[in-house]
């Protein structure tokens, strides 16, 4: 038959495996054909076998099987032994018992080390297995057991996505309730209150908080959603939602399709919840982890994002007026309005991101679950590990907490900056290669069991500057894996040439392509990430040297070329030039003498640019400015460039921004900086333009360096508001003693009579305008 997965989990039954049917039912099968195991490198065989034998016999250890297995491992073929144990979390406990055995820990030697260990039972089944959620399979089954599993090709069947908000208020103090409930998904959309009121949308009232829990949960059983999606769900509502249902004896196993309801689990610094089965995404994480980086907004709040990539945001209600309407009993279909309109942002943003989830879900060959929350170093080593499996190759172990700290003590020099050249500049093209740093690895085979290899000490891939090369002869496992991913995105990219952008297909190719990109782009970074299993600083050493020869060959063929370079920084250049043919005439000839998959890219050509300095002399990287040949601005680093920055200030560098730009007329900027300066000081502004939003990383009691969104959660603490790891802080600065921090008040606790003007004057507003007007201070009035 054929099955669609969806989730996966491992019981002692075996790996649990839920999804769709082909004729669309919902179905869990098990699968008792994993057997958990381990893998030691001896350097003794014989010896090893018959201490390892003595010791799980001594130890009445739950060893079902030992056998032998030839295995790769970092290029070589070597000798291990592999042991199976009667269930996967017996794995840690026969590997601690025979790791006395090294000879780093006073043992005979007989065994060098111990590998793949730690990893999960579902997670190491479908990397071996060749597997991952989302994707088809042609499964034999009797009973619910499955007897054989081979993957198939079809196209994805439509999953029910269902979107949710809550409103929790401290109704009694220290007690924080969910007063309200929000569900939006294709058919639904409603409310589930327990306060009366005249309400314009679809809103059902319920006796109580308790009712109110029974009818969401009845609600999703009803409506039975594969996707349950929230925006910092994983932090703030589920873990609400199950300790209120909880307090309130109210059984939310249903949630999960196994009836475990919600399963809360700490991940490094933060908690997931998981409705095994029934797949939980916090939009958030991967907005967090992936986009953030490419969106301007550096406040990740629903409200920001959804501005950002839906152009639509949420209705306007502070906390304070939250409370009040549910308090005095008022503006209650504004809040039920309120709460659903976050829930369809939710479900809005899902589907625009939930393509791409998807892609890289099956690029790992892991679950949407984890996948959704991965980081980029993660997604790289899932990505690596499905192929190590794929070519029987043995999976690095993850490194110890001393050798971690080790590595992040390690630096070297990163990309080529060539410093910009303050001021104004006219005729700009834009030129930078297309993913440098991954070409790179596949052009000149960087991995870790290519470096300095033993047969091309003569004529190797030679690194500029280090006593480095790397083999000709055999391709690399990193190098290999990188390879693959850029040639399938060099051939998407040449089918969506052909297609209609506005096409099915297009849309489906593009979502592809972007996610390959997405891992691309992030092996470099892996290779220098202190916590990888791939680490090497030998192999980030030589990329980023060969990445400066590069772009300083660039630059120098630019110049001869009669190209003036303005600008250039890692991958890119910014030069100034008499024609576009010129600029597309010189990437030619480059293009014609990179090595591999090297290619040179003309990014846009832009009218004119702006480059600003440092605010403390020098200038700086990646503060910028272009107009393009339509009209466009493309900035990079001049509104958010600093954390604590509040609308007014940022809306006020922008237009003079615009002013020198675009108009060229200098004098009018400064005017425009006095006018603002004025306003701030007679009064005319707008409270909110003037709050700061940071958001809390973690537990208030767990900052030891207090800043003014620490400060100012306190404050709210203290009233009775809650706000923990996630909560997204308004503050603004008061007049009065003490330092800023000492001074931040929560918007909703800020008295507007105490604003400390000359703050936002001295440390916002002219400090950002200046970081441009400074470019033409000769043509205008100073502060």
């Amino acid at each position: 038959m054929l099955f669609y997965l969806l989730d996966i989990d491992d019981s002692a039954e075996g790996i649990i495996l839920f999804g769709v049917t082909e004729e669309g039912k919902r179905e869990k099968f098990v699968d008792s054909s994993y057997r958990p195991c381990f893998l030691v490198l001896p350097s003794n065989k014989e010896k090893a076998i018959e201490e390892i034998e003595k010791i799980i016999k001594d130890n009445s250890l739950p060893v079902t099987e030992i056998t032998e297995e030839t295995k790769i491992f970092y290029g070589e073929e070597k000798n291990f032994i592999k042991i199976y144990t009667k269930r996967h979390q017996d794995l840690q406990k026969v590997r601690d018992a025979i790791k006395v055995l090294e000879a780093k820990r006073g043992g005979s030697g007989s065994i060098i080390d111990e590998f793949e260990y730690q990893t999960s039972a579902y997670r190491m089944y479908l990397a071996e297995k060749g597997l991952s959620c989302l994707s088809w399979l042609d499964i034999e089954i009797r009973g619910n057991q499955v007897k054989s599993i081979k993957k198939a090709n079809r196209a994805s069947p439509k999953l029910k996505i269902l979107a949710f908000d809550m409103e929790v208020l401290e109704v009694k103090r220290g007690n924080p309730s969910i007063v309200m409930i929000s569900i939006f998904g294709e058919g639904l959309s409603k409310v589930i209150t327990y306060q009366e009121a005249k309400y314009s949308i679809n809103t059902i009232v319920v006796k109580d908080e308790k009712e109110l829990i029974k009818n969401f949960i009845e609600t999703i059983k009803d409506y039975d959603p594969d996707i349950i999606v929230g925006y910092n769900t994983d932090l703030y509502d589920m873990p609400i939602l199950r300790e209120r249902a909880k307090q309130l004896k109210v059984d939310i196993g249903i949630l999960s399709r196994d009836n475990s309801g919600i399963t809360l689990s700490k991940r490094a610094r933060f908690t997931t919840a998981r409705l095994i089965g029934r797949v939980h995404i916090d939009i958030f994480n991967f907005v967090f982890n992936i986009l953030s980086p490419m969106l301007q907004s550096e406040q990740l709040t629903l409200k920001n994002v959804s501005q950002e990539l839906l152009g639509d945001t949420k209705l306007d209600m502070e906390y304070e007026d939250i409370l009040q309407a549910w308090d005095k009993g008022h503006e209650i279909d504004k809040l039920a309005k309120y709460c659903l309109k976050d829930s369809e942002l939710v479900y809005e943003l899902t589907k625009m991101l939930l393509p791409d989830i998807e892609e890289l879900t099956r690029i790992t060959g892991q679950s949407l679950f984890d996948t959704s929350r991965m980081p980029y170093s993660q997604l790289v080593e899932w990505y690596y590990i499905k192929k190590a499996k794929q070519q029987n190759r043995v999976i690095p172990n993850q490194p110890k907490f001393d050798e971690i700290k080790q590595r992040q003590q390690t630096t070297y020099e990163g990309g080529f900056v060539k410093e910009p050249e303050v001021g104004l500049h006219k005729g700009i093209a834009v030129v930078d290669f297309a993913s440098l740093y991954p070409s790179i690895i596949a052009t000149y085979n960087i991995s870790i069991d290519t470096l300095n290899c033993s047969c091309c000490k003569d004529n190797g891939y030679k690194i500029p500057d280090f006593p480095y090369w790397f083999c000709k002869n055999r391709k690399g496992f990193e190098s290999q894996a990188v390879e693959e991913l850029l040639i399938k995105r060099l051939e998407l990219k040449k089918q969506l040439k052909k297609l209609d952008p506005d096409s099915h297909e297009y849309l489906l190719l593009d979502t592809k392509q972007r996610a390959l990109k997405t891992i691309i782009n992030a092996s470099y970074g892996y290779y220098a990430y202190p916590a990888s299993r791939w680490y090497s600083k030998e192999c980030a050493q030589a990329i980023t040297a060969l990445g400066r020869y590069w772009i300083k060959e660039v630059l120098k063929k630019a110049s001869e070329k009669g190209f003036h370079a303005i600008y250039a920084d890692t991958d890119s250049a910014f030069l100034r030039v008499n024609s576009k043919e010129a600029v597309e005439e010189f990437i030619k000839e480059i293009n014609q003498n990179l090595p591999g998959l090297m290619r040179l890219d003309l990014e846009d050509f832009y009218v004119k640019g702006l480059f600003v300095p440092r605010q403390i002399g020098g200038v700086a990287k990646k503060r910028y400015a272009l107009l393009d040949e339509k009209g466009r601005l493309k900035i990079r680093g001049l509104e958010v460039v600093r954390r604590d920055l509040c609308k007014f200030a940022r809306a006020t560098q922008q237009e003079i921004l615009k002013i020198c730009l675009i108009e060229e007329d200098i004098p009018k900027a400064f005017k425009y900086l006095d006018e603002r300066v004025k306003a701030l000081r007679q009064g005319n502004y707008d409270l909110k333009d003037l709050v700061v939003y940071e958001q809390l990383s973690k537990p208030v009691s767990e900052y030891k360096l207090i800043s003014p969104h620490v400060v100012a959660a306190k404050r709210l603490l203290e009233k009775g508001i809650p706000v923990g790891e996630g909560s997204v802080i308004g503050y603004i600065i008061q007049k009065g003693s003490g330092s800023i921090s000492e001074r931040a008040y929560p918007i909703e606790l800020a008295d507007p009579s105490k604003i400390d003007i000359d703050y936002y004057i001295e440390n916002q507003v002219l400090p950002t305008a200046m970081r441009i007007l400074k470019v033409f201070e000769n043509k205008g009035t100073l502060f």
